[in-house]
């Protein structure tokens, strides 16, 4: 295993860069779990602010143990688990500075013009691991133009080709890894994106696929990658890596 449609609304919001894009930046900012450099992870105060420096922003999606969509890159929080855990209670951790867990539709609510790029966690070696996958079709569920569901796991994704063809997806992958090989996998599954860890990008790869390299706080790195060819740059200071914009 490598590790590593869209529902119709009368409300849908104006997209900034679907993939059948009007327009959109040379180089997309994507702000990894809202924007940490400032903010607790997957906060609704780093969300809005990530948003007004960023062209997406990336989240992390767990469920709660009775069954709410949560945001959370880690099995636990504050030493709880969140997959045997209430929503109740985890939404009255502190996360830092007063900031608390908040719900996926709090965070799709908060950003409607901003596409968000919904990272399933979904692992079979983490608690609460969902073999039928049903996390990651409930996000599906919920995706609007632009937005896209990427994930570690293969086999998550494939459900969601499955049931969401619409729905653009994108693997997750991190070292050790042949990239070429992942490249065709991606192809061939269908993807929309690759999102690897930024290390494993020494040149363009030339693929006919989305790159979005993560994780980028350098803003030396990010003009490399950027020359590179990549599409989006996954950074925990969306404010300091849109800079680059000016000067490339």
């Amino acid at each position: 295993m490598f590790t590593g449609t869209t529902v119709t609304s009368d409300c849908r919001p104006v997209n900034r860069f679907p993939g059948e894009i009007l327009t959109k930046p040379a180089i997309w900012v994507v702000g990894h779990r809202g924007w940490p450099a400032r903010y607790p992870d997957n906060t609704l105060s780093g969300l809005i602010a990530a948003s007004d420096v960023s062209d997406a922003i990336e989240v992390d999606v767990r469920r709660s143990g009775d069954g709410k969509l949560i945001l959370s890159h880690d099995s636990d929080l504050n030493g709880v688990v969140v997959s045997e855990t209430p929503w109740a209670q985890l939404m009255e951790l502190d996360l830092g500075d007063g900031h608390h867990p908040i719900l996926l539709d709090e965070a799709i609510a908060a950003l409607p013009e901003t596409p968000i790029q919904y990272e399933i966690k979904n692992w079979p070696a983490q608690p609460g691991f969902e073999p039928d996958h049903r996390l990651a079709l409930e996000t599906a569920e919920r995706a609007r133009p632009g937005d896209i569901v990427t994930s570690f796991n293969p086999d998550t994704l494939a459900k969601v080709r499955e049931s969401f063809a619409d729905v653009p997806t994108g693997l997750a992958v991190m070292a050790p890894i042949a990239l070429d090989q992942i490249v065709n996998f991606c192809l061939d599954a269908g993807h929309r994106a690759l999102v690897p860890a930024e290390e494993l990008l020494t040149e363009d790869i030339g693929a006919e696929l989305e790159i979005y390299p993560w994780t980028v706080n350098s803003q030396k790195r990010a003009k490399e990658l950027v020359e590179f060819g990549v599409t989006g740059i996954i950074t925990d200071d969306p404010g300091s890596i849109s800079q680059i914009r000016s000067q490339h």
